[in-house]
């Protein structure tokens, strides 16, 4: 055992040595002229110098219900990941045997995303490549939008730094799109029950809703949807309504008249129209608020 062991650090240092003495030449751009030189470490390894080690660089991963082996560099996931970086070292069995196994919950094809990812450190461009290379066999089993947040939830989740940051910065800017899509009832409750409550998406998922979400465009949802909202969206998209109005109070405490007639339970028509609080007249740019009529439980 003790030969083993000694054998395998034996081969890392000289992987690390290789890897170190044989740097990337990079075309001179004006943008790498401008950028100064990084620390070896941050750079990924080179496929043309894990060609030339006389010694296996593999892990074997397995992923989903299924338990599908992927076969993946070592040295990439080491660079990329602290999780797999920690996972293969040391004494753990995953470290002696060379095989991780990633809880049912990772789909493979956002292990698919995560690959095609670690090898180039580029995301897919456009939503036909997403759909290719998460599961080229069925591409429309699942929207862009939600392979995009599995994907930045796994980034999350399994410490992938680099990863998660491109993620952030194109789910953020493709709010800034003419037309963004609202994200829906389903992707909420996903990214709210996978996300910690401190990361900025779920902010902005919130802020988004709160600026244009409108009742009609609701059309199409599931009534379970509804009922599967997760108790921290409502609470963060109510906290942010009441701020905004407490911000805007003196332009805006006027808005409504409340028609107080509609809250009560008269018996007759004729009550009705003889109650004295019932609202007629609005001022000029006020909105009459009536209460709104509800279907009786059956």
């Amino acid at each position: 055992m003790g030969d083993e062991v000694g054998r395998t650090r034996s081969l890392k240092a000289l992987r690390d040595q290789l890897l170190r003495n044989h740097h990337f030449s990079r075309p001179a751009t004006a943008q790498a002229i401008r950028t100064p030189p990084t620390n070896d470490e941050d750079e990924p390894p080179l496929h043309s110098a894990l060609a030339r080690l006389a010694m296996t660089d593999r892990v074997t991963i397995e992923v989903g219900t299924e338990r599908v082996k992927y076969q993946v560099s070592e040295a990439f996931l080491n660079h990329h990941s602290e999780y797999f970086k920690r996972a293969l070292a040391g004494t753990w069995r995953e470290a002696s045997e060379h095989i991780v196994v990633l809880g049912s919950d990772v789909e493979p094809c956002i292990f698919n995303l995560f690959v095609e990812w670690l090898y180039t450190q580029t995301l897919p461009a456009l939503p036909p490549d997403w759909r290719r290379v998460a599961d080229p066999l069925h591409p429309f089993s699942v929207s862009v939008k939600m392979l995009r947040l599995k994907l930045y939830v796994f980034a999350d989740r399994f410490i992938v730094p680099l990863l998660r940051e491109q993620l952030n910065r194109a789910i953020v800017n493709d709010y800034d799109s003419d037309c963004p899509c609202l994200e829906e009832y389903e992707t909420i409750t996903y990214v709210f029950n996978n996300l910690p409550p401190n990361d900025p998406i779920l902010d902005l998922i919130v802020d988004r809703y709160f600026m244009v979400w409108r009742l009609d465009l609701d059309e199409g949802e599931d009534e379970d949807a509804y009922n599967n909202l997760p108790h921290e969206f409502l609470l963060r998209f109510y906290k942010r309504v009441g701020k905004w109005r407490m911000e805007d109070l003196n332009n805006r405490h006027q808005l409504f008249n409340m028609d107080l007639c509609s809250y009560h339970e008269h018996g007759t028509e004729t009550d009705k129209i003889q109650c004295p609080y019932k609202t007629k007249k609005t001022k000029t740019g006020q909105v009459l608020l009536a209460r709104e009529l509800r279907h009786q439980p059956v």
